[in-house]
């Protein structure tokens, strides 16, 4: 519907199934606008970008990288682009009890920056906690929402054919402990985005829950890649999923071949989470979303092709990676 660079998001809403539950994957986040949600065309070499250095591996993976001395679609020349990820909730539901690594217990929300280029050596181990000076460091926790470090995502290798063509992304993400009360009654989850300066450094995000902070990140911190704190116009998006990977029994449980999954098969419900199928209907309700930006600040814009940061000729450029094959022009 819009996009927006920079500003505070904030949307009022009551988690979908029951806290215990796990298999329902809600979700609050961002997206840039030069990708499309699940239009894997649209997010190939350009998810989760925000870097703008030419180096010799980005000029093949990063598809408008800093090397380019040309203009192209009314992109500024020698600017590195992408569509950077901020996720303001994922909800993890599921029964209580100790996880690897963490005090955190379910049913737990995390939020998360994903960028691109990633930490290539010596990543951490999921479900392990990063070594000292492998990982990104001066992130902001908060003591009210006794958040922490999600030590099960710290993003993904995006493979390609031939391999200097494959990259990695990071996942800065932190996970906060909630309660019934998130599934029954609405709660706030905010998201504050500062962009950096014309020179990419400074800026930061960070996440609040019912007005206490969760987690910060400050460009700061990612100078052990060189990644920047998102600059690109970001667009809203709000989704229940389901995926074998988010609250599902890992691993298989034995004598389960977890091939099918189904409520209404008897021999489909063996890889299913415990009263999964009682954790039906489900309503993700929102009361409302809001957004604020500062008047007379040129780093928050409204609009998804801006002066600065323009996507419209590109997408045009390239239609069918925005087009699902009913689709009869670009989303």
């Amino acid at each position: 519907k819009f996009c927006l660079t920079g500003g505070v998001v904030e949307f009022s809403a009551k988690l979908p199934g029951d806290h215990q539950i796990g298999g329902l994957w809600p979700a609050l986040w961002m997206l840039g606008n030069l990708a499309r949600a699940t239009y894997v065309g649209s997010s190939d070499y350009v998810w989760p970008f925000s870097y703008d250095k030419c180096t010799d591996s980005n000029r093949v993976n990063q598809e408008i990288n800093a090397c380019s001395k040309v203009s192209h679609y009314g992109m500024k020349a020698g600017r590195g682009r992408g569509a950077p990820e901020i996720d303001v909730l994922e909800a993890m539901g599921g029964e209580p009890g100790p996880l690897p690594n963490t005090h955190i217990q379910r049913p737990y929300f995390s939020t998360s920056l994903q960028v691109a280029p990633g930490v290539k050596h010596n990543r951490p181990v999921l479900g392990h906690l990063p070594h000292k000076g492998h990982w990104y460091e001066g992130l902001e926790y908060g003591n009210m929402t006794n958040a922490g470090i999600n030590p099960f995502f710290y993003g993904v290798t995006l493979i390609h054919e031939p391999k200097s063509y494959t990259y990695q992304s990071d996942a800065l993400s932190a996970n906060m402990r909630i309660n019934a009360t998130h599934y029954r009654n609405q709660h706030k989850y905010r998201v504050e985005w500062e962009p950096p300066d014309k020179n990419g450094t400074g800026g930061y995000v960070k996440w609040y829950c019912d007005d206490l902070l969760v987690y910060g990140i400050h460009g700061d911190s990612l100078s052990l890649t060189g990644t920047e704190i998102p600059s690109e116009p970001m667009y809203l998006l709000i989704n229940t999923a389901v995926a074998s990977s988010w609250g599902f029994p890992m691993p298989c449980p034995e004598g389960c071949d977890c091939e099918c999954f189904d409520c209404n098969d008897d021999e489909c419900t063996c890889g299913l989470p415990t009263d999964y199928c009682q954790n039906f209907p489900s309503y993700f309700e929102i009361d409302y979303v809001r957004v604020w930006q500062a008047v007379n600040d040129s780093k928050h814009v409204l609009g998804c092709s801006t002066e600065d940061r323009p996507t419209e000729m590109f997408i045009k450029g390239h239609p069918k990676r925005y087009m699902s094959e009913d689709d009869k022009q670009p989303l």
